[in-house]
């Protein structure tokens, strides 16, 4: 087998594992239409996968009586797994995920963030910790809250962490046996698989996070738009109040001195005496009880200054869907608030094409940053 026709194979498994992941039950011959090859061509990728233990047969489909029956295969997912990890100034979160993003195993770690030093020792012995118990492990994502080079995987800058030019794949990559991927931390919640999102989400979707900051990520053809300086979607400084408060960034009014939890809590404080000093009846906030007078203005208000800030994405980029990551996911309040805000300033035509889905999850960063391991993989 010469050298083009070797790579030729490998990128025909490569593309047989990705149908595999997104169809559970599927044939050699859907296989094979699939990715427009011949069925000898499919029939001895699956071969080899079986011998490996990749791929398992799991019965005949009745194709009405008409021909032989076809066999249907699936995948075995834990034939590979992979490891994300969501960097946070205190503690990391780790899971361990099949190749269907099914979590394996999951936790915390304390870690010092503010040390990037020995918060890189710290990340180094929990992958090697994990890396024995799942030999099966492709790689090893890590999501950041920075600026971060996704193709050196270098943290140019983190507020969060105070990290400035840390080169952290270089480090991990010379350390451990597997190869990492190191990810901002909203664009590796932006692609984690979701029961909500479908997964058509990927090819043409806004994913916007509020959290602790408020930031987006633009996704195009499965991959994510970062731009010429990896800054792109970056939704948190969109203006969307022209007398809001100052920003970190210099302007006034953006949305994540509005919405993000800080603000919140800040808003909570200041209409809300029952919150306390340290304004953590957020955090012990019930979403699915009925909400008082002061947090359903605090919670409607700040779905109105999202929906502000949706409207200009989808007359924008005209994405199909508009993902939104947050915890007020279960309020009608809020929910109700965004769809009115952004049906009173969106462009008509696109917002007609567009989907708004309200999510939640607290392991996003962790699955996503895991998930870009398995889909690096596949287009190698």
């Amino acid at each position: 087998m010469n050298k083009g026709t070797a790579l030729l194979r490998q990128q025909n498994e490569k593309r047989t594992l990705a149908l595999l992941r997104k169809q559970p039950h599927i044939s050699r011959q859907e296989i094979a239409k699939a990715m427009g090859v011949s069925k000898n061509t499919i029939s001895l990728i699956i071969e080899k996968f079986l011998k490996e233990g990749v791929v398992k047969e799991v019965g005949a489909e009745d194709p009405g009586g008409v021909g032989r029956p076809r066999i249907q295969l699936s995948l075995v997912t834990e034939a590979y797994k992979a490891i994300g990890i969501l960097i946070q100034n205190a503690f990391c979160q780790y899971v361990v995920t099949d190749y269907g993003s099914n979590i394996l195993e999951e936790g915390q770690l304390p870690l010092n963030g503010n040390d990037a030093e020995e918060a890189i020792k710290t990340l180094i012995k929990l992958c090697e910790s994990l890396l024995s118990r799942h030999p099966e492990v492709l790689g090893i994502g890590l999501a950041v809250p920075a600026l971060v080079d996704p193709v050196e995987g270098v943290v140019h800058f983190s507020s969060h962490l105070n990290w400035r030019e840390v080169p952290l794949k270089a480090r991990l990559d010379e350390a451990l046996p597997v190869k990492s991927l190191v990810l901002n931390i909203v664009k590796a919640s932006a692609i984690a698989p979701s029961s909500v999102v479908p997964p058509e989400a990927l090819s043409n979707s806004f994913y916007l996070r509020i959290d602790e900051g408020v930031g987006g990520a633009h996704i195009v053809d499965s991959r994510i738009y970062s731009g010429a300086s990896w800054s792109a979607g970056e939704i948190g400084h969109l203006p969307v109040r022209a007398d809001g408060p100052l920003c970190s960034c210099g302007q006034r009014g953006c949305l994540e001195t509005l919405v993000s939890l800080p603000a919140i809590r800040g808003r909570i404080l200041h209409e809300d005496p029952r919150a306390g000093l340290d304004g953590s009846m957020l955090d012990e906030w019930d979403p699915e009880a009925e909400l008082d007078a002061a947090m359903d203005k605090i919670i409607r208000e700040s779905g109105e200054y999202v929906g502000t800030a949706v409207s200009q994405i989808i007359t924008l980029l005209n994405p199909k869907y508009v993902v939104i990551d947050s915890p007020f996911e279960k309020l009608e309040t809020f929910r109700n608030a965004v769809k009115a805000s952004v049906e009173s300033r969106a462009l008509k035509y696109p917002l007609h094409h567009t989907s708004l889905l309200f999510v939640a999850n607290a392991y996003s960063s962790s699955i996503g940053a895991a998930f870009a391991v398995i889909l690096d993989f596949e287009k190698e």
